[in-house]
């Protein structure tokens, strides 16, 4: 089959949505379909990355698009407009589409041509952060805060909406059944959706992985996160810097510099000044084999984030028998043993309990790995299951 994923990020982005996109465009390509991804360069379209690439078997066609979801989507060259995403995806003509994440370009930009596509149309949804219950517009326009209120107007708008566009396609991938987008699709009557889990690359269950939890002087906390605002890491640097602890190291791994970037390195000179005692380091465009070194190398797992929906580094942290401690996002307080905290003062104290008890990080640790090995997160069922489905679907369009 010839198969196509439209998605706004992919290799070499570090974050979730990438690293599922990634395994299931590059375990299909493995069996023989080929794959193409239409994706954008990071940082709004600035980042420098070939237009054209090859990785892993798949073929990559990165285009150039700022976003500021739901206010625009641009692009900022003539080749990264609606109109070349959509004859990207007719020149390809795909057996399979695949579109990655709503909120995006991706989908936003194909919606009008979806009736018109001869092929399996498949919608992946990642969630969706800016869905409501109910939205505060008048509230903002009562601040005067126009743009406010106008941002959250068309947020409303386009949930209104949404449903009718998912309609058109074959099948909806969700990756739980508490994912806020199947919560959506239950709402509004939408029964083309299946769940489909995250999995894990199997070297993050290898024994040279597994964590030792022997007492240290210096701990390593880590999280993954592209840097942004919903993911909060300031508020992860003040409760390190609030932290009682004798000697520390906070390691953040994003894809890439962008305007919070520069705005963490301005709460750092004014948390931690002075306090060679404690660190926090960045990185940024490192490839997987060093994010998983990290892995490997730190001591607990912190997620800050103020939303997510099913990441899948909460996963990859457990299998390596790692401690968590997180906000209450996301499947992290289903994970057994993780450490869930409110505020940033939650987020000092649990820190301050690990570093000090070896005891409490193995309990801890061992907890969440005996709960991430019940989950079925094998990456190659993922994509045995996917082909098959997708099998499946154009089988019933080609009538046989």
């Amino acid at each position: 089959m010839r198969i196509m994923f439209a998605v706004p990020c992919y290799w070499p982005s570090q974050d979730g949505v990438t690293i599922i996109t990634s395994y299931l465009a590059q375990g299909l390509a493995a069996k023989g379909h080929e794959v193409s991804v239409v994706t954008s360069a990071g940082n709004g379209g600035l980042q420098e990355l070939p237009e054209h690439d090859f990785h892993e078997g798949v073929e990559i066609n990165r285009m150039r698009v700022q976003t500021r979801w739901p206010l625009f989507l641009r692009g900022r060259d003539n080749k990264s407009t609606k109109r070349a995403y959509r004859k990207q995806v007719k020149d390809f003509s795909p057996d399979v589409l695949i579109v990655v994440c709503a909120q995006t370009w991706t989908l936003d930009w194909i919606v009008p041509d979806l009736k018109k596509l001869d092929c399996v149309k498949v919608f992946y949804s990642h969630g969706y952060s800016a869905w409501k219950e109910q939205y505060s517009y008048k509230e903002q326009l009562r601040k005067r805060n126009i743009v406010g209120a106008w941002s959250v107007y068309k947020a409303k708008r386009y949930f209104d909406r949404l449903h009718q566009h998912i309609r058109l396609f074959d099948r909806v991938i969700y990756l739980s059944e508490d994912n806020n987008a199947a919560v959506y699709a239950d709402q509004h009557g939408l029964h083309n959706g299946k769940i489909l889990k995250n999995a894990i690359d199997d070297r993050f269950f290898g024994d040279d992985m597994r964590h030792q939890y022997e007492e240290k002087q210096c701990l390593r906390y880590l999280f993954v996160a592209n840097y942004n605002r919903n993911k909060n890491q300031e508020m992860l640097i003040r409760a390190f810097s609030a932290a009682k602890i004798e000697k520390g190291q906070l390691l953040l791994v994003g894809f890439e510099e962008n305007a919070y970037y520069g705005h963490l390195q301005e709460v750092i000179r004014e948390e931690l000044a002075g306090r060679r005692q404690k660190e926090v380091l960045f990185y940024t465009h490192v490839d997987r084999e060093t994010v998983i070194e990290l892995y490997r190398t730190s001591d607990v797992f912190v997620c800050p984030s103020l939303s997510e929906n099913y990441p899948i580094v909460a996963h990859e942290a457990a299998a390596t028998g790692m401690p968590i401690i997180s906000t209450d996002v996301g499947i992290y307080n289903r994970i057994t043993g993780a450490y869930i905290v409110e505020d940033q003062q939650g987020m000092q104290k649990a820190m301050e309990e690990l570093y000090y008890s070896a005891e409490e990080r193995k309990r801890r640790g061992r907890a969440a790995y005996d709960w991430v090995c019940g989950q079925g997160c094998r990456i190659q069922d993922k994509v045995d299951w996917l082909e098959a489905d997708l099998r499946d679907h154009r089988g019933k369009r080609n009538g046989y």
